[in-house]
């Protein structure tokens, strides 16, 4: 009985057992979390196939699609916003619109621009050292001084005004460079520059005759201009002109009327330089015309090579008449002037014809034709851009044709320039020996130092 009875006990425990495990699973099989959907980036097992893109109808042999127009590259974008930025000052490409910065971006950031105006300060000193200087030396005889010591050549201060690229104006003034220390007026001129081919300047502006003389004295290759152009050429004077330049300055003209020039009695002293506040009184009117081509591209405004250009070089010839009340004038001059990688060389000739009046209106030395011959040469080399560089000038003075005398000189000259700040800042050592070429020999040769800062 007792193994029958097992056998028959274990039967249903074993069913029972059976039937609590599947509830059980079943249960746990509910309670269970769910499996979360899949996330971008899980790989499934088997990724679903994209639909393919229909193929696109090819256009028929004789027509032909229409071309795309292709969007602005940034680089020609960055190309036009630099193309209308070009007025502002020192820009290289707006040369025109602020002559002859273009070549020294640095001066050109000196100008400070309010909507379409841009304000240009204007500062030139020039302080000089006299080491030496020969005892026959005379100031009004063209020397550089009377005897050693120091001079303030010259102290100018000013203001340029540029209206966008249509308008111009300047005034500057001449601070204590006088024997009396008295200040005058240097520029005081308006201009209207909105073509280049004409343009209408006027005021008291420097006359258009000779090159050394129509550079800036703080842009000669030495502490002064040629002695033969400071005796025979204008200088300032008020007027009008009118001037222009074609074919980026392959043909350049100057066309002016001014107050008469008056001439001091002293030949070397040259022309006075009279801004007029009364008005012209004495010394009639005068006709100024020049002519000149640039054919290669235009020069700088330095008569040295100082930022080392490219070949090309200038010539100009110009002339003008002086109708005064006692006197009339005829001079007659021309120039050229040749830059090529740091090297320069430069010539003029001035040839000048002084009548008398048969009935003067005012007093006069002059009492005969006199006929004056001034020459000049001059080279150079920059040896290093914008900041050493070498010259040296030849010149050759007739006051009078008819006379032969003291007055009649030959003059050799030269020395270094060291510079910084684009040319802004700039040391000259220069010597000058002077000759008669008749009657006494004089001890009138100097040496010189000058510091200069010119803006711009």
């Amino acid at each position: 009985m007792g193994p029958t009875f097992v056998r028959y006990l274990l039967a249903p425990l074993a069913f029972s057992l059976s039937l609590s495990v599947s509830v059980a699973t079943t249960a746990f099989a509910q309670d269970a979390p769910k499996q979360a959907d899949p996330q971008p980036g899980d790989e499934p097992l088997l990724p679903p196939e994209e639909p393919k893109p229909e193929p696109k109808p090819e256009p028929a042999p004789t027509e032909k699609a229409p071309a795309e127009k292709k969007p602005a590259q940034p680089a020609e974008t960055d190309k036009q916003a630099e193309a209308a930025s070009a007025a502002h000052v020192g820009d290289p490409a707006a040369e025109s619109h602020h002559p002859n910065l273009g070549d020294r971006p640095m001066r050109g950031t000196l100008a400070l621009t309010v909507g379409p105006l841009s304000f240009l300060p204007i500062l030139l000193v020039q302080a000089q050292a006299l080491p030496y200087v020969g005892d026959d030396s005379f100031t009004l005889q063209g020397d550089a001084a009377d005897s050693e010591g120091f001079r303030l050549r010259r102290g100018r201060l000013g203001l340029e005004v540029r209206l966008s690229d249509q308008g111009r104006g300047r005034v500057s003034v001449e601070l204590g460079s006088r024997e009396d220390g008295s200040a005058r007026i240097q520029d005081a001129w308006l201009a209207y520059v909105g073509f280049p081919y004409l343009q209408a300047w006027g005021g008291a502006m420097r006359v258009p005759f000779s090159r050394s003389q129509m550079a800036g004295s703080g842009d000669q290759s030495l502490t002064e201009r040629p002695l033969a152009v400071r005796a025979m050429s204008p200088g300032q004077q008020v007027g009008v002109v009118a001037r222009g330049d074609v074919a980026d300055r392959a043909f350049i003209y100057d066309l002016g009327v001014f107050n008469g020039f008056e001439r001091f009695d002293q030949f070397y002293a040259g022309y006075r330089q009279n801004h007029a506040p009364l008005g012209n009184r004495f010394e009639g009117l005068a006709y100024v015309a020049r002519l000149a081509t640039e054919p290669l591209g235009p020069l700088s405004r330095t008569i040295a090579d100082e930022t080392h250009q490219s070949p090309r070089f200038g010539v100009g010839a110009n002339y003008f008449y002086s109708d005064g009340a006692a006197r009339g004038i005829h001079t007659f001059g021309g120039d050229a002037l040749l830059h090529a990688e740091g090297f320069h060389f430069l010539a003029e000739a001035i040839y000048s014809v002084v009548s008398p009046k048969s009935d003067p209106e005012a007093p006069t030395a002059t009492v005969a034709e006199v006929k004056s011959l001034g020459i000049v040469a001059e080279a150079g080399y920059m040896i290093l851009r914008d900041l050493l560089g070498v010259s040296a000038r030849f010149e050759y003075i007739d006051p009078s044709s008819a006379v032969d005398d003291e007055g009649d000189n030959w003059l050799v000259g030269g020395g270094p320039t060291v510079m910084f700040f684009e040319g802004m800042v700039r040391i000259t050592a220069e010597y000058t020996h002077r000759e008669e070429m008749f009657g006494l020999s004089l001890e009138n040769d100097a040496v010189i130092l000058q510091a200069q800062l010119v803006v711009p």
